[in-house]
Parts: C-alpha cells; sequence; structure tokens
C-alpha cells in the first residue's frame, strides 16, 4: 500500500508574530512523540506558520501502524505453576489480564527476582484513527504567552481557531477541537477576501494555497521577500537596511510578502537617526533607506500582505500613518531642545527610583561621586567630561521623548548634550552609559564612557545587594546578569585597571541610610562571587577550560583584579601543554590533600635539623632555589615563567613521596614535613589553586 501524507492546518485569528516560531517548534516536537507512542512511522515531519494559520505536514506516512509487541511483567516466577503441575490463579489471572494463555508466559530477572513476562501483540490499525487521537491532543498541548477562551468547552489558544483541516492523503482525519469539526477547507489570501479553499489532499496543499496567494512556507515567504528587498534596491539604486530580526518580524506579518516603496518629508530626517529608526522599524515595521555612504534617504520599504489593485493607495496609507509618527516624534525632540538638561534632571527629583533608594536624582548623585572616584584611578581621563557625563546620564529620562520612546534612553541623552555644548567626549558618555545592551552588542568605546558606565552598573549591583534583590533561577528583574556581564567585559576588553573591590565597598557606602541592615564586607564578597559567575562565561567563550578558570577565582576574591586573573589563566593554560605538568598538577593535589587530612595550617618552613631522608633534604633544597625565583616571577606577572619554574621540582617531589612517609608517629617528624609540603604548596598557590585542574 502506498504511503501518503498527512496535514493538520489550525486557521485563527491574526496571531502575534512573536507566538509563531515558539508553536513551530512545539508541533514538531510534540508530533514526533505522539507518533512514535503510536507506532507510526514517517519519512519527514516539519511546522510551518503564519499570522493567520499554524500547519504541520508529515510525508511517507503508512496507512497502518505498525505492529508491536507489549511485554508486562507479573508475579514471581515460583507461582506459575503448584506443586501438581498446574496453573495457578496468580498466574492464571495475570495472563488472562493480557490477552494470553498461561502457557504462553515467560520468565525473567527483574529487581525483585525472577518474575513472568507476558508477551501481549497490538495489531497496527488505521492511521486515520491514530492520527484523530493524536491531534487534538497535540493542538491542545500547543503553550503560548498568552491564552484566550472564547467558546462552550473553555479550549484554551492563542487566539481564536476559525477551522481545522486535518487530512491523510485525501481522506479527512475526523477529530473535533474547541467545538470545530476537521474537513478539507481552508482559505486563501485575507487581502483577496479570505475564498474557501478546498483541499484536494494533504500532497497538494502547499500548491493549491500558493495558487490562493499564500505561501505557508517560512522559508519560501523569506526567499520571496529577499527578492522583493533586492528588486527595491535596483529599482532605486539604493540600499533597503533589511536587518535580520525585521526581516523574520515581517515574515509573520504577512502571508504573501509584497514591498511598497514610498517617500517622506525631507524634514523628519533632521530627527535623530535612531529617533527616525525607532518609528520605522519598531513601530511600523518598515525598512529604513540609505545610501551607499549608510546616509538615511528620505524613503521607506514596508511590506504589504499580497499583490492585488490600489498599490498606490496601499502606499499611500502607510507614508500618512508614518508621517503622523514623524510628527508626533519631532514636537517631542523640539519640545526637549527648548529646554535644558538641567531642567531634566531637576525633575528626577519627583521621580522615586527604589522605596530605600531614594529617587532618580539620588542615583544620580551616587553615580558622579562613585564616576568620580574610579577615574582617579585610571591615568589619562577627561576628569571634566566624566564629571559632566557622570551628572546627566539619567537626565533624558524625563525628556518627552524617552517618556514616550523608552527604548531611546541614553541614545537622547547624548543629543541633548551635544545641544547643550557640552563636549563629544562627554556626550558619547552618555549616549553609551547603558552599554552593552546585552552579551553581544557593542561596550563603551573610550575609557571616560568605560567609567561612567561602569559606575552606573556598580550602583544598580551594590543597590539590590544591599536590599537582597539578588537574582535566583531564572527570575532576575533588574537584569543584574546582564549587568555584571557588562562590567566584566568592560573592564576584559577595554583593559581597565579598577580596583574593583573598593569600588564594591565604595558603592555601598553611597548608599542612603534606609538601605542600611546589611552586612558590608560579606556584601561585597557576594557582589564579587556574582561578577566572577559572569567573568567565568567570558573565559570559557575565549578557549579557557573550565577548571583552568576555576583555578584562580580565589585571587579575584582576594584581589578583584580581572586583568590578572586573565594573565593567570592564559598562562596556566599554556604551561599545561607541557608534558611533565599535569603530572606535577596531581602531586600538587595530593600534597594539598595531605596537609588538608592533617588540618595543617601553618606557615613555618621546616627544620632542616629534623630531616631524616635525602629526599627531604633535596626537595626543600629544590623549594628554596625555587622561592627566590618564583618571587621575581610574581612581581613582574610572569605566571607561565613562574609556572615553567616550579615543573622544576617534580623529580625530588616525586622521590619524596615515593621514600617519605609523612604521617608518621613521631609527631616533631610528622609537624616538619608537613611544613616542608606547606611550604612548597604555597610556592603553588601563589600563582593558581592546582588542586581544581582535571585531568
Amino acid at each position: 500500500m502506498i504511503n501518503r501524507d498527512v496535514l493538520l492546518e489550525i486557521r485563527i485569528e491574526n496571531i502575534p508574530a512573536r507566538f509563531i516560531t515558539s508553536a513551530e517548534t512545539q508541533l514538531e516536537a510534540g508530533a514526533r512523540e505522539l507518533l512514535a507512542g503510536a507506532n507510526l512511522p514517517f519519512e519527514s515531519l516539519k511546522a510551518y506558520g503564519t499570522y493567520k494559520r499554524l500547519v504541520l505536514h508529515i510525508t511517507g506516512v503508512p496507512a497502518k501502524t505498525e505492529e508491536k509487541t507489549v511485554k508486562a511483567m507479573g508475579p514471581l516466577a515460583k507461582f506459575w505453576k503448584d506443586a501438581e503441575g498446574n496453573f495457578t490463579p496468580q498466574s492464571a489471572g495475570f495472563a488472562k489480564g493480557h490477552g494470553v494463555t498461561p502457557d504462553k508466559l515467560t520468565i525473567e530477572t527483574a529487581p525483585k527476582g525472577e518474575v513472568l513476562v507476558a508477551h501481549k501483540k497490538i495489531p497496527g490499525r488505521p492511521s486515520v484513527k491514530a492520527l484523530a487521537e493524536i491531534f487534538p491532543g497535540l493542538i491542545g498541548s500547543l503553550q503560548f504567552p498568552k491564552t484566550m477562551v472564547w467558546e462552550e468547552t473553555r479550549a484554551r489558544f492563542a487566539r481564536p481557531i476559525r477551522s481545522l483541516a486535518a487530512l491523510y492523503g485525501d481522506k479527512i482525519i475526523p477529530f473535533v477541537f474547541a467545538g470545530i469539526r476537521t474537513g478539507r477547507l481552508t482559505v486563501g489570501l485575507s487581502a483577496k477576501g479570505s475564498r474557501p479553499v478546498n483541499i484536494l489532499s494533504a500532497e497538494k496543499y502547499f500548491r493549491i494555497l500558493e495558487n490562493a496567494n499564500v505561501l505557508v512556507k517560512d522559508e519560501e515567504r523569506a526567499l520571496t521577500l529577499a527578492k522583493e528587498i533586492e528588486q527595491v534596491g535596483r529599482r532605486t539604486k539604493l540600499e533597503v537596511e533589511a536587518d535580520a530580526e525585521l526581516v523574520k518580524e515581517n515574515l509573520y506579518l504577512v502571508e504573501y510578502p509584497v514591498c511598497v516603496v514610498g517617500a517622506f518629508d525631507q524634514e523628519f530626517l533632521k530627527l535623530p537617526r535612531e529617533l527616525v529608526n525607532l518609528v520605522m522599524k519598531k513601530q511600523l515595521k518598515f525598512f529604513t533607506v540609505c545610501d551607499h555612504k549608510q546616509k538615511l534617504q528620505p524613503y521607506f520599504v514596508g511590506v504589504r500582505d499580497g499583490v492585488s489593485k490600489g498599490q498606490k493607495n496601499v502606499e499611500e496609507g502607510f507614508r500618512n500613518v508614518l508621517e503622523a509618527r514623524f510628527r508626533d516624534a519631532i514636537f517631542f525632540y523640539q519640545r526637549d531642545l527648548a529646554g535644558s538638561m538641567e531642567e531634566m534632571l531637576n525633575a528626577l527629583k519627583t521621580v522615586t527610583f527604589q522605596e530605600k533608594l531614594g529617587s532618580m536624582y539620588d542615583r544620580a548623585e551616587r553615580v558622579e561621586k562613585l564616576a568620580g572616584w574610579l577615574a582617579a584611578a585610571v591615568p589619562g581621563l577627561d576628569m571634566e567630561a566624566v564629571k559632566n557625563a557622570s551628572r546627566l546620564v539619567y537626565a533624558d529620562l524625563s525628556s518627552n521623548v524617552v517618556r514616550e520612546f523608552t527604548e531611546l534612553q541614553g541614545v537622547m541623552g547624548y543629543y541633548y548634550a551635544k545641544n547643550a555644548g557640552i563636549s563629544e567626549t562627554a556626550a558619547k558618555a552618555i549616549g553609551e552609559f547603558y552599554w552593552p545592551m546585552s552579551a553581544k552588542s557593542p561596550i563603551p568605546s573610550t575609557k571616560e564612557s568605560s567609567v561612567v558606565s561602569i559606575s552606573g552598573k556598580l550602583d544598580t549591583l551594590a543597590a539590590d545587594f544591599a536590599l537582597g534583590l539578588i537574582p535566583s533561577g531564572s527570575e532576575d528583574p533588574h537584569a543584574l546578569r546582564r549587568q555584571a556581564l557588562g562590567l566584566a567585559r568592560i573592564i576584559l576588553e577595554n583593559d581597565l585597571e579598577l580596583p574593583l573591590k573598593e569600588a564594591f565597598a565604595r558603592a555601598l557606602e553611597l548608599l542612603p541610610e534606609k538601605a542600611g541592615g546589611f552586612d558590608r564586607e560579606k556584601t561585597v564578597v557576594a557582589l564579587l562571587d556574582f561578577t566572577w559567575a559572569r567573568a567565568e562565561v567570558l573565559f570559557g567563550e575565549a578557549g579557557f577550560r573550565f577548571d583552568e578558570v576555576r583555578a584562580v577565582k580565589e585571587f579575584f576574591i582576594k584581589n578583584a583584579d580581572l586583568l590578572d586573573c586573565r594573565r593567570r589563566i592564559n598562562d596556566l593554560h599554556t604551561v599545561r601543554k607541557n608534558p611533565d605538568f599535569e603530572a606535577l598538577a596531581m602531586a600538587f593535589k595530593r600534597a594539598k590533600n595531605i596537609l588538608k587530612q592533617a588540618k595543617h595550617a601553618g606557615a613555618e618552613g621546616p627544620d632542616e635539623a629534623l630531616f631524616e631522608k635525602d629526599e627531604e633534604r633535596a626537595l626543600y633544597a629544590d623549594i628554596k632555589v625555587l622561592s627566590g625565583k618564583v618571587k621575581i616571577c610574581l612581581a613582574g606577572r610572569d605566571y607561565a615563567k613562574s609556572l615553567v619554574e616550579t615543573v622544576a621540582v617534580k623529580g625530588n617531589l616525586d622521590g619524596f613521596f615515593n621514600t617519605v612517609m609523612v604521617m608518621v608517629e613521631d609527631s616533631r617528624i610528622k609537624e616538619n614535613r608537613l611544613r616542608l609540603i606547606g611550604s612548597l604548596v604555597g610556592l603553588f598557590e601563589d600563582v593558581a589553586d592546582l588542586s581544581q585542574l582535571q585531568q
């Protein structure tokens, strides 16, 4: 019998674009699991989505499910037959319950011993029946950020379901979900009146819908949109800024993408480019257009759903909506430029940041003080720029534009600062204050910008930790993980030597008295530990092994110097390639374990007069020579050379462990040998904790 395709189409009211890709993933994963459970094989399976329908298409499905054998464990084997050789009531009842006779039972070994086993064959059944049972559960299992209830059965879905098409080849798969019975009808493009379309078979579905001006497959819509954008560029001899995120969003706003090109008044290009982009891309989903020098041009590219008459009317409608938004934006912007940044800053006195942390104005004052304190530790800074920028970083929050377009905080501050005659360095620091905005986005471009940005992150982290608002699990309402990651990235990527431990302490000192009640030292350690967890991610992405990173963690908690830790990790990573180093690290781990088990924490060196064996003397001689060399290396932060020097001790260290018993009965000799080991461990630990390394 020929295998056929299977189709499930869920036609819905307009669904938000952000819901669709997740629903596709869920459809595919859920279908694979349910088909496997039903013993129904297939060749391929793929889900598709538009704003009006979710589709599951399965190829190569046989007419019947496969026969399978189910194995059931029963009572202990001793209950199979009685002393006379007759089947016991236990075995007879077990066999009957599974549709077999007692003589067909077998014996297998299980955790509780030998047990009776029944093998029951379940014959195949029509695939249509199996799918009729599978699909309602699959549809009901889909999860969305928000759901609706619209009919008597109170089924929940992202938007009301309007029809269900379910076919095995040309046969309808009959079931009911949310009060809707399946059939073979769907509709074509809504822009052409959503005319009813009869689906002749699952195999012909995509061609039939394409003839009705609907491109169901995501990749086909993407290809069509890409060609449309390319044609616009060729026709206008300009460049359409088709960023991937906006392209993807438009794919799920239409079923047959067609580009509409229009012009707008040149006057609106007086707005900051970021504001133009926000209005066009974020609010209206339009593509911006620029020349070959990347200068914005007064054109837009919108995407409509399908080709039909009235293209000029669509263009005019798009332009009217766009210009209305631009007029609002230019009104807000001009009002802001007519005022001053000092007025904006003073307006923050009435804006509460947090009950125990005061107003946004108070927060700005803390950032200004912290930035001034940090700037003193970084040579060559424009101190005036740091002062001006840090004072005004939050000022634009009270501006008309940012109140309307919150995504532009910081960005608008840059333009207001330039309008106020503030230096480019200070204005740039205001504009880059919130950078990096994500794990991979740009970091502040100057040292002044970096110091100001770090000051804001320090204040946010310190304030939340002081109040006990520490992220747990997936909860992180103030994005503290992103703040700490940004802090670590700025320091590492801009090579900033900053007293981070003291900086956190200073940030805690600047908090108002209402935020008191926390242990300052413990909070600083918690902040450093939290920051290190983010730095570990960065070091891992740089190619370092996790155990190499862990080997220097204590140095960060103690000294809070990320750049120094990076040197240590890098040098450890390099020296680790030495064939003798891994064995030396294992010997170090053994030595440290001996000290730990003996609870030896003494810092004094051994007494040479108490040495009984030549191996003790040889090892101590190496340690004394090595100590001087390591001190010189550490002074120059040459950790690689320091580690290379320690490799020279391997021979005598092996000799010591092979011939010398440390934990002897004589307490004086034992203590002296522990001190000998301790002096060696101390040398290693000045570079890294090698006990963290794994083979």
